[in-house]
């Protein structure tokens, strides 16, 4: 029996330290994914802060190229309306030449 128990012992003691190596090898595999992922999340938020910049100069140059759009396109619609205002003004008088032709002919004969 004793034989037995010691070898027992011997067995369960060899198990116990083939847990504990597996731990401490699950423990370091653990650490080095935490270091990598500590190391992408890094990587991430460095990017995520660029694009965060990059936003914001791009919210300036919109302020400030807005006024400029604006007034272009206001002058735009204003040379628009000129033109059709002066369309509309060419097409009475020309309506009135025709209309009138015989008099006018008139004056200048």
């Amino acid at each position: 029996m004793p034989a037995s128990v010691s070898s027992q012992v011997a067995a369960l003691t060899a198990i116990v330290e083939r847990m504990d190596q597996r731990a401490e090898e699950d423990r370091s595999d653990r650490k080095e994914a935490q270091r990598e992922t500590e190391i992408a999340r890094l990587g991430v938020s460095a990017e995520l802060a660029d694009i965060r910049h990059s936003q914001i100069n791009v919210v300036k140059r919109l302020d400030k190229i807005e006024p400029v759009t604006d007034l272009v396109t206001s002058v735009r619609a204003r040379i628009t309306g000129g033109l059709m205002l002066l369309g509309v003004l060419g097409g009475v008088a020309w309506g009135g030449v025709v209309f009138f032709k015989d008099t006018i002919l008139e004056w200048l004969t």
